[in-house]
């Protein structure tokens, strides 16, 4: 399916003219699955799809560029990414993905918003503005949850969160890795070195690198906070454990006179004691004051 801008319009066309007539522009969506058969009908460089890397990047050759975009979707994720290529010379774009039926409804939206504005190049910065995600919701979403989670921490309402912080980094690592691809290819798009756009458009695509930026730093100030959350966690850990440690510090304490008691009278000879009556309950006695005493002085210290 073809997008083809002539007379100020553009049309659905199943077929367009290659190279472009002087005029006319036009931007071409397929499944990837058609690749091969569109490279080889317009003689582009061929590559399998499946060979192509796994990860963004940006090429500029002899009179194209070519740019391939891992896309991911920003309600999901975790749902895994999805190649998007880009075959880019003047006024003949070729795009392929895996979703061409979602591609067109949003082509299409584009082409209803803008109307009699709508140009090639026009359309296809849409496109590429829309891969970056023009809903900051998300942000505000991983805001309020780091937010929430550092309070249940601080207010003892939740006492093991390591799920919570893992998942919020790998969160925020997809989206850092995502945008710094997406800022990777948007500099090799602006030195536009063949010619491919107007000036407007690098223009449009310079205010779309600097958007992509604040996205970025918003990711990298929302890892800073994730990160001050598992120090946060760790030392409410470490306070729980030096609390821990204290309560058994305080029994070994009231115990240790017990013992010595214990050991004193364990040994095998008479003592002048044992021919007492009341030796007996004398040591129960003093057993009895030597922990009371331990209990008193701890608690007027506040150990426990």
């Amino acid at each position: 399916m073809f997008y083809v801008a002539e007379n100020g319009k553009v049309e659905q066309k199943e077929q367009t003219a290659y190279p472009p007539k002087k005029g006319t522009a036009a931007i071409g969506m397929f499944h990837e699955h058609q690749w091969e058969e569109v490279a080889e009908k317009f003689q582009i460089l061929y590559t399998p799809f499946q060979e192509i890397s796994k990860y963004a990047y940006y090429e500029c050759l002899d009179g194209f560029d070519f740019v391939c975009i891992n896309t991911i979707d920003y309600q999901n994720l975790y749902g895994g990414q999805r190649k998007v290529l880009f075959y880019l010379e003047k006024d003949f774009f070729l795009i392929f993905s895996d979703e061409p039926i979602k591609w067109k409804k949003m082509m299409e939206n584009s082409i209803a918003l803008l109307g009699e504005k709508a140009t090639i190049n026009r359309l296809f910065f849409d496109f590429f503005a829309k891969l970056t995600g023009s809903d900051i919701s998300l942000f505000d979403d991983l805001e309020k949850e780091i937010v929430e989670l550092e309070q249940a921490l601080i207010t003892a309402q939740k006492r093991d969160c390591v799920k919570e912080i893992i998942s919020l980094r790998k969160k925020l690592m997809i989206l850092k890795k995502y945008y710094e691809q997406i800022l990777d290819v948007l500099e090799g798009l602006e030195e536009n070195e063949n010619n491919i756009f107007d000036e407007k458009t690098i223009r449009c695509l310079n205010r779309l690198e600097k958007k992509t930026e604040r996205f970025y730093e918003n990711v990298l100030n929302l890892r800073e906070s994730v990160t001050q959350v598992r120090e946060s966690y760790q030392a409410q850990v470490d306070i729980n454990l030096n609390h821990i440690m204290r309560i058994f510090t305080v029994i070994t304490t009231i115990c240790l006179p017990l013992t010595l008691i214990v050991g004193w009278y364990g040994m095998n000879f008479d003592m002048p004691e044992y021919n007492w009556n009341h030796s007996y309950g004398m040591v129960i006695i003093l057993s009895i004051a030597v922990v009371s005493m331990s209990i008193i002085f701890f608690k007027k210290k506040g150990w426990f």
